[in-house]
């Protein structure tokens, strides 16, 4: 049976009654649960934070899709609690600036569980308004401090953070290529920031290494020849991309194009455009790396588990994911749904304390991305082991299914 939102995905999500009532119908014939009854219990609310508008909302409207697979998924199942889950959806713009206010419009409807926002910058400052709100939040935001139980005890970070994919990509291009000459390539963002700081911790910390260049682009940048044309000026044989969103990418990779520079590139899933394979040469492919879940990619003896490949057939179902990046999978939001449903079974209660308590004591929880755990300190909740680097160029293997790859020697 194929998936599909509850409501479409590139539209502002609205509170439609009818169209609840024939969800819970069907879940209810579906699974026995009686659809009058399934149809009267309250429905959870869950505030949903995307950008509708905007300069990026195409980008980040595809790493909802997720989500809403596991929204159809649990409200097929009978909700949680008996309650069905209905998404109230806000529209951020992408803007930092805008996620206060959404924060405050949204707990002024009571809801007190939210997914969303999506990049660094705006999960930050969505996460310092949530926190003193009391709101449970799951965000798409690679940024250390993002996990940080302590700083942010509300806020859950479920997919691998900025250091754990400088350490990888260090790795990588010092021992597994043995390049010495590194060059940054960074947003500016407060992921960009995290990523880039990281790796130049660990190049010094772990092989005495300095960057030869730092190179620090505005993501609204018309244009990033510049920035690429400085890292080759300044003799760099391997490029740290801590790049998170598909437009710059794609310049970054035609500026190379044209520059007939190919150097080695390793950095963020945010690579893994499937525009690239139409804008460098084949050979130049081959040189680029991402950081990715060990679950979603493969080896000679390896294979991706039974879960991935069945959730990238899903994916592959919507209209919306076609063309998908490897982001789309790679976003939490799955995996935070299920770890949502079960902290409040566990606990037998909606109440955000409870609500935390029961996350805070989540334990190697087998979620698509990984193994989850949390503890009141550490809500960073995927694990060194579960994150790996593979190939680009993997892309294009009829075994990739849009979101599978292939693992980087060594890893």
């Amino acid at each position: 049976m194929r998936l599909t939102p509850a409501v479409p995905l590139l539209r502002r999500d609205v509170i439609d009654r009818r169209a609840f009532l024939r969800l819970a119908a069907q879940a209810g014939v579906a699974f026995g649960l009686g659809s009058p009854a399934f149809a009267q219990q309250q429905p959870f609310k869950l505030g949903w934070i995307r950008p509708t508008t905007g300069r990026l909302a195409s980008s980040f409207a595809p790493l909802y899709i997720g989500g809403l697979i596991a929204v159809d998924e649990i409200n097929a199942a009978g909700g949680i609690l008996g309650r069905p889950i209905m998404r109230v959806e806000e529209d951020d713009e992408a803007s930092p600036a805008k996620e206060p206010g959404i924060v405050r419009k949204l707990r002024e409807q009571e809801i007190a569980c939210f997914v969303g926002p999506t990049g660094s910058s705006q999960s930050l400052a969505s996460i310092a308004a949530t926190t003193s709100a009391r709101t449970i939040q799951s965000t798409y935001a690679a940024a250390a401090e993002a996990g940080d139980g302590k700083k942010y005890p509300y806020h859950y970070q479920i997919m691998f953070n900025t250091d754990q994919q400088a350490e990888v990509c260090v790795d990588y291009m010092v021992q597994e290529l043995g390049l010495k000459k590194i060059g940054i390539l960074q947003e500016n963002t407060a992921f960009g920031e995290q990523a880039a700081a990281a790796t130049k911790a660990l190049l010094q910390k772990k092989f005495g290494l300095t960057p030869v260049s730092e190179q620090v682009y505005p993501i609204a940048a018309p244009d990033l020849s510049a920035y690429v044309a400085n890292l080759q000026k300044a003799g760099a044989d391997g490029v740290m991309g801590w790049i998170a969103n598909v437009p710059n990418a794609a310049m970054i990779f035609n500026a190379m194009k044209t520059l007939k520079w190919f150097p080695a590139v390793a950095g963020h899933s945010g690579l893994m455009l499937p525009a690239l394979f139409d804008l460098v040469p084949a050979e130049a492919v081959k040189n680029v790396f991402a950081t990715y879940y060990r679950n979603f990619s493969w080896t000679d003896t390896e294979q991706p588990g039974e879960r991935q490949v069945a959730f990238a057939k899903k994916l592959a179902q919507y209209p919306e994911a076609k063309g998908f990046e490897v982001n789309v999978a790679a976003a939490p939001y799955y995996d935070f749904l299920y770890c949502l449903k079960t902290a409040i079974e566990t606990e037998k209660s909606f109440e955000p304390e409870a609500i935390k308590r029961g996350l805070d004591n989540l334990k190697n929880v087998r979620g698509l991305l990984g193994d989850i755990s949390f503890t009141t300190e550490n809500h960073s909740g995927i694990g060194e082991k579960d994150v790996v680097l593979v190939s680009v160029a993997s892309g294009q293997d009829p075994r990739a299914m849009g979101c599978l790859r292939a693992r980087a020697a060594g890893q």
